[in-house]
Parts: structure tokens; sequence; C-alpha cells
């Protein structure tokens, strides 16, 4: 249900002494929907204000549905425990805000949202918060709360111990740590004196214990999940994070509603456009660095997919010491839920901006939007699976785009975030990727990257296909010369330790087998590899294109986000020409051509004028 509030001054105030709350919540929520519907239709500067009257306390309780709020707003604490807080979220239900340049919310009361984490003490979770602590000056505790009703919480407390609990809910402060930098070291303590910024993500480890308190049907913590309730002024408006070139920076969704992570990544080109998120063995049982399982997983927001994690095994200094044999699950990334934080990498030294733009009202689902199981993809796409030693698996995607290139692209090819001793990934200029976007050509030969330390046999196989349900897809070993259709049979081949970066490949033919080729002739082929010349004169702001074997037929540029700038059609015969570039920004753009006979070639170009 949309709800857009114009000009509220008071709501209706509704008494409460603690009994029967949920038959109270839903006369506030009849009373609240029918006022947000009658007053949707009249103009304001559509700001919303709450305040408790002189008869009783006021809030807005939501359940599975939205709030939309175009300007500011402005709460005051209600005087009851038990409907104390001013906006209510529940079963999933989110609060949006028009665009605007700072958090302009204002006041000492509160929004309170649930979110779900880990509910084991060993293992963490990396939050963000979704409020601000408008009361206690930055004290971890005070933002956030254990559910006792769906409108009462208790203050969680914060121990020096090494394990939280989770009735009544005690957080352990040893495990709160944010991130900036490029080594382990640089992990920051934060502890009870809560100097996190809107943005800025934190770790937090789960608790031990159950609470079996029922609300809206779902227990706080049924021994596997840990419900907490985040109570604070709401976040709103632009908030920026610094990152530095080539640092990493832990980071998160700061909104009471899900953040759109594939519009996010694209409009932030300070970062390489992918987002890393940490995953770990289940059920870990120790607090000794030694004994930690885990990883990071890839998301591309070109292919909008996801590469689990491979998991590793670490000393006490935090260096990585090998793998676990674990892999971390496919976990939906397209949307951020409420309190999700992920890492970055720096492209440049900047910020890192979150806008309400970014915004949307999406619930968790396996599709698009999970907190800690398929997930979804409308791009072409593969998985190869890389098995070691039947030990442990690299899952690698592979995604098809025109508008990308065989090159490294932003926001589109992800490096895996700490390679392996024994690994494979796809090779872009002698560097491992998890994720790996690129034309489609049916004859290209698309590069593997393996390394070992060791003799190790390696086994592939493909997981899962997309839009490939009538394609051969071949492992071809270059140095053998032998074809291995694995969208038939797994491969598997014993390799000597060693560096082997150019002789494992993907491929769509078999290029041994004629009839596989029957409409192919050699200057077709030759094409694709390629005969044709692409210069950017950047001194004469000019992209020069020459053939050589065929005439142009057509041009198109695109920027690096996908949208085409140029669609140019040559005329017969045309074998060169200029495209204009002096009225583009510099950037790396890509240039896609169409031959006379229909063949195509794509390139990447950087333009500087």
């Amino acid at each position: 249900m949309f709800i857009f509030l114009p000009v509220i001054p008071y709501f209706k105030a509704v008494k409460n002494n603690g009994s029967c709350i949920s038959s109270k919540v839903t006369g506030i929520m009849r009373q609240i929907y029918f006022l947000a519907f009658i007053l949707s239709f009249y103009h304001g500067n559509a700001q919303l204000y709450i305040s408790p009257s002189i008869t009783g306390d006021s809030y807005i309780y939501l359940s599975d549905r939205f709030l939309y709020v175009e300007d500011d707003i402005s709460l005051k604490k209600n005087n009851s425990p038990h409907t104390e807080a001013s906006i209510y979220l529940r079963k999933e239900s989110q609060l949006l805000q028009g665009e605007k340049s700072t958090n302009k919310n204002s006041g000492n009361g509160w929004l309170s949202v649930f979110q779900e984490g880990t509910s084991n003490a060993f293992d963490y979770n990396y939050w963000a918060l979704p409020i601000t602590d408008n009361i206690s000056a930055n004290q971890f505790g005070a933002v956030i709360f254990q559910p006792k009703t769906p409108t009462r919480s208790k203050s969680a407390l914060v121990t020096n111990d090494l394990e939280g609990n989770a009735n009544p809910l005690k957080i352990s402060r040893r495990w709160i740590y944010k991130y900036s930098g490029s080594e382990y070291t640089d992990w920051q303590h934060v502890g009870v004196n809560f100097d996190v910024a809107p943005g800025e993500g934190f770790t937090m480890k789960g608790v031990n214990g159950s609470d079996h308190t029922i609300i809206n049907g779902v227990e706080n913590n049924p021994g596997n999940k840990q419900r907490y309730d985040f109570r604070g002024l709401p976040n709103d408006g632009e908030i920026k994070v610094p990152i530095k070139n080539e640092k990493s920076v832990l980071v998160g969704n700061p909104y009471p509603s899900a953040l759109h992570l594939q519009s996010f990544l694209f409009e932030n080109p300070a970062s390489t456009g992918i987002a890393y998120f940490w995953d770990s063995r289940d059920n870990g049982d120790s607090h000794y660095l030694k004994d930690y399982e885990g990883g990071y997983g890839s998301y591309s927001p070109g292919a909008n997919a996801y590469a689990p994690a491979v998991f590793k095994t670490y000393n006490g200094g935090g260096d990585e010491t090998g793998n676990s044999g674990g892999n971390g699950a496919p976990i939906a990334r397209e949307y951020s839920p409420i309190g999700q934080a992920f890492m970055l990498n720096g492209k440049s030294d900047g910020y890192i901006h979150f806008i309400n733009s970014q915004r949307r009202f999406q619930k968790e689902n396996s599709q698009t939007s999970e907190f800690k199981n398929q997930q979804k993809s409308e791009i072409p796409l593969l998985k190869l699976n890389v098995g070691f030693n039947d030990l442990y698996t690299r899952p690698l995607l592979l995604a098809f785009r025109e508008d990308s290139s065989r090159e490294e692209d932003w926001a589109m090819d992800a490096k895996i975030y700490g390679v392996l001793e024994n690994d494979a990934g796809w090779n872009i200029a002698e560097a491992f990727y998890n994720i790996q976007v690129r034309p489609f050509r049916k004859n290209d030969k698309i590069p593997l990257f393996i390394n070992l330390i060791e003799a190790s046999k390696l086994t592939f196989s493909l997981d899962d296909l997309r839009d490939f349900e009538d394609e051969n897809i071949f492992l071809f070993d270059a140095e053998l010369e032998t074809y291995n259709q694995l969208n038939l049979n797994e491969f598997s081949i014993d390799l000597e330790k060693g560096n082997y970066s150019n002789r494992f490949f993907i491929s769509f033919i078999q290029e041994k087998e004629d009839d596989l080729l029957p409409e192919t002739t050699e200057e077709e082929l030759d094409f694709l590899f390629p005969d044709a010349l692409i210069v950017q004169n950047n001194l004469k702001s000019q992209l020069e294109i020459q053939m050589v074997k065929s005439d142009l037929k057509q041009i198109l540029l695109y920027d690096l986000n996908g949208q085409m700038i140029y669609n140019k059609t040559i005329a017969i015969g045309s074998t060169k020409h200029n495209l204009p570039t002096s009225g583009l920004q510099d950037a790396i753009y890509i240039v896609k051509i169409i031959s006379s006979k229909n063949l195509e070639f794509t390139s990447k170009i950087s333009i500087k004028n």
C-alpha cells in the first residue's frame, strides 16, 4: 500500500497502558491509513510531524507497507514505554523520502525497524545503521534494542565478555570494528563509543542462547536468527563516505529502506564498481582468527550477478593460509536490505555517495534481496565451477552484454577478493577475476587463469546456464589441442604445479569439426580477431575507424553505464569513418562496429580531448 503524507501537524493520539497492544495497533493503523488516504489529495510541503498530545501517545504503525514522505520528518518521543517510538516499521515495512542534499529529519523521537542477523556468538554480520542516535551521544547500546512486543523494546546490554546472549539481549563490544585501508591491521575497534558515521559499516558478532518471544508470529531468536530493533532518527538525504585509491572501505545501506545496489554501484565512479560481501562457515565455534573460515563474494552490477565466496583459513596475524573447502551461498544481491554492509575498493580518491534516488521499497526475497537464496539475472550468463582436489570449488561467472569489451570493464568485471594459493579465474590482463562480462562472439576463446603451488586434480563443470540452452560449451586445452564438452559432462585433469595463463579456454565451437562451421569463411573469422583499425586521435578529438577486408555498415558508441551515445549508419562501400569526440567527457567508452556482412567487432577506447 502506498502512503503519501503531505502536511500532517499531529496524528490522533492513542492512549496505551501496556495491555492489548495488538488491538490498539490495529485501531491506530485504520485511523492513520484513512487519514493518509484523504490528505494525499491535497498539496502541501510534504512534511511529517508526529508528537504526543495531551491525551496520549501518537505514532504510525506499518505492517507490510511503505511510507513515503517528500520532505523532512519531525518526531517527538512518546511518553509511554509501550509506544515510545513515533514510527514502527514491521513485517518488512520501509520508509522512503524525497531527494535532498542533507538529512533534515529532526526531533528526539524514534523510528523503530526490525532486522535479523546471525544468532551464533562466533559469527560476524556486517551492519550499517539505518538510524542516527539522537539522544545519547553515540553510545552503542542506545540504538539497538531487544523486541518485547510489536511496539515495546528494551535497550540491549553491552558487555566486555567474549560472547553475547539472546535473552536478555547482550552484545559483546569486543567484535565491533569498522574498516578503511588495505591491511588487516587497518581494522579499527569501535567498541561502546560508537563513532560510526551514517553510511559506514561495522562488524558485530551474534549471540548465544535463544529468545522465544513471539512477535507477529516469529520468534526473536529460535536458535538460528537474532532479531534486533534499531531505534533512532531515520537517516535521509545524501550521505558521503570517503574512499581512497586502491584501498578498501566498509560501507553499508544507511536508510530504513532497501538500497538498489545496482544503481548505487553504477553511480559511484570513485569505486571499482564491485561490492564484496563477507560470508563464513555456519556455526563457527571459535574466536581465534586461526580458526576462522570465510571469504568475500563478488557482486557485479554489470552482470547483475553474485559470485559466492570461497572460504579461506587464516593465521593469528590475519594472513591467509589456505582454503577450508567451503563455499558461501548464492545470495541475491541486486537490492541491499536494511542494515546490510559490504566492502568497496577504491578506483580513485573521493567519496562514496548514497542518495535517496537509490532507495526502493523492496522486500527481502530469494530473487533480488537477502540479508545473509537463488539469484536473478536478466543477462545471459553461465557459471563455471573449477574444483581443486575434490576439496573446494572456485565458482566463476561469465555474462554477456553488447556494451562491454574483452578487457576490464568498470562495474562489470570483478576481481577475486583474496586469491588462493591454488586458484582459478578469468584471465584479464594476467589477473584473476571471478566475474567477467564481455560481448558474445561464437568464435571467441575465453582464457582462464590457473595457478598451482602443488600438483593438483582440477575438475571443470557447468552449474548454471541462463539463455544458453542451445549452446555447446567446450573447455579447450591449447597444449593438447583437445575440446571437452562441458554441457554434457564434467572434465577432470591432473596438472603439475605452475602458472597456466594461456592454456585453458572456454569456447562455443569445436574448430576441428567442420560441420560446426558450415557457414563461416576464413575471411569472416579473421574479422573477429580483427581486421579493423580503431584509433582514438585525442589531438584531433576524433575516433578513427578503418576496415581492411569489409565495408562499414554501422558504428555505435556506449559509455560504461551501457547508455548509447552514438549510432551512425554508414554509406554503402565506405571503409573509413571519423567520429568527432570533442563533445564527450574524458572517460572510457565502448565502440561497436558492424560490417556490411553483419559481422561485429567491439573494443574499449579511452577518450581524452
